[in-house]
């Protein structure tokens, strides 16, 4: 009895976390269950049902979703059913609006986001709410259209000529090259400016590019079925026609 008081004093619990905490200190279930019948007696033991409740209600108060109630409570033992049971009596008692939560929460919390949006999305789940209610609620903010993801916010930093030879000197072709690029979302305004001048000054060449990485493939080029296997895989690598039959020339 007085390690369950001591455990008590220190936080809520639920019969199931405390019976686990008891259940270190002795192995006589007789005692256990006396002393658990006696907490009850005393009103210092909640029943599941009323502990859900309260804890509930204290979540929703601090801005948390349902999500989070749900989790937590599963933890500390008690039944899905229980748990929706209290979610559900405790939004209809207060009249919670999970989403206008969410949305005062954001709204207060963010004058303008410094950070990118998975991260902001990560953090508002983790408090309990589904990814429907955090993307409404990023939506809705005044800000909204400042927030990048993280593939944006690198290629704002991106170097453009950088990257262009990096995926040069990989054997990618200008068609790939544009590609992946665009994927990355670089800005690729400046592209053909820019890929003419480092042809110009022989820093990149496709046509040697391309020959190059048809000489890595043993591919018989006297027969049309090896040729168009040829043809196709520089093709997916990037390379132009022109370039392909270059190459395919320079080794015929």
């Amino acid at each position: 009895m007085n390690s369950a008081l001591w455990h008590l004093g220190q936080k809520d619990l639920t019969e199931s976390e405390l019976l686990a905490k008891l259940r270190v200190k002795t192995d006589n279930e007789d005692w256990i269950a006396d002393t658990l019948e006696k907490l009850r007696g005393f009103g210092y033991l909640k029943p599941d049902n009323e502990f859900a409740l309260k804890f509930a209600e204290r979540a929703f108060s601090s801005e948390y979703g349902s999500g989070y109630i749900l989790e937590k409570l599963k933890k500390k033992g008690l039944s899905d059913a229980v748990i929706r049971d209290a979610i559900t009596k405790v939004k209809d008692e207060l009249r919670i609006d999970e989403q206008s939560i969410l949305n005062e929460r954001i709204n207060s919390y963010y004058q303008e986001f410094n950070m990118s949006k998975e991260k902001l999305i990560a953090m508002l789940q983790k408090r309990g709410f589904s990814y429907s209610q955090v993307n409404e609620a990023i939506k809705q903010h005044a800000c909204f259209h400042q927030l990048q993801t993280n593939l944006e916010i690198k290629a704002e930093k991106a170097d453009l000529e950088k990257e262009v030879l990096k995926y040069a000197r990989k054997g990618k072709g200008m068609t790939v090259i544009r590609q992946e690029l665009r994927q990355r979302k670089i800005d690729t305004t400046d592209l053909d400016v820019l890929v003419e001048k480092l042809i110009n000054a022989e820093q990149i060449d496709f046509y040697g590019a391309c020959l190059e990485q048809l000489e890595k493939k043993p591919y018989d080029l006297s027969t049309h079925k090896e040729r168009s296997k040829a043809y196709a895989m520089l093709s997916r690598k990037g390379f132009s026609s022109e370039e392909i039959q270059f190459a395919m020339s320079e080794l015929s």
